[in-house]
């Protein structure tokens, strides 16, 4: 039974690997084709790079993404005697008052209690009071 197990995978990784070529490989190909040889090195290097841009361009979109795990941000704020206190993005009190979701996009997400609305801008972190829909202030 072991023995049937390891000639499968066996079999699997030969079929992976037959799609696979090197670059001397490549560069062979494109040498058979009539190509001089430092104009497929050419192609094979731009090919290298081109591969190469585009993981690191990956990764450098994967780094600016938000990074909840690793976000360090202060729960509860301050200011023109207010209490806003976040326990979760779904739970938020103003004044131990339970606030309602009024908005929530990529940018910022608004949260309503009575006649107060407080925004909370998540690129910058700034949390925003406003009363009656005229600005207040920053809590801090």
């Amino acid at each position: 039974m072991m023995n049937s197990s390891i000639k499968s995978f066996s079999l699997l990784a030969v079929i992976l690997l037959t799609g696979c070529s090197s670059p001397t490989s490549r560069i062979a190909d494109c040498q058979a084709q009539g190509v001089s040889h430092d104009t497929c090195y050419l192609a094979e290097q731009q090919r290298q790079t081109a591969i190469l841009s585009a993981s690191e361009a990956q990764a450098f979109k994967n780094a600016e993404a938000a990074q909840h795990a690793q976000a360090a941000k202060k729960a509860i704020y301050k200011g023109f005697g207010m209490t806003f206190r976040m326990s979760s993005k779904n739970f938020a009190y103003l004044n131990d008052s339970l606030c309602a979701i009024d908005e929530d996009n990529k940018d910022a997400t608004v949260y309503q209690s009575g006649l107060y609305n407080v925004i909370v801008y998540h690129h910058t972190g700034k949390v925003a009071l406003m009363k009656e829909g005229q600005f207040v202030g920053y809590l801090k």
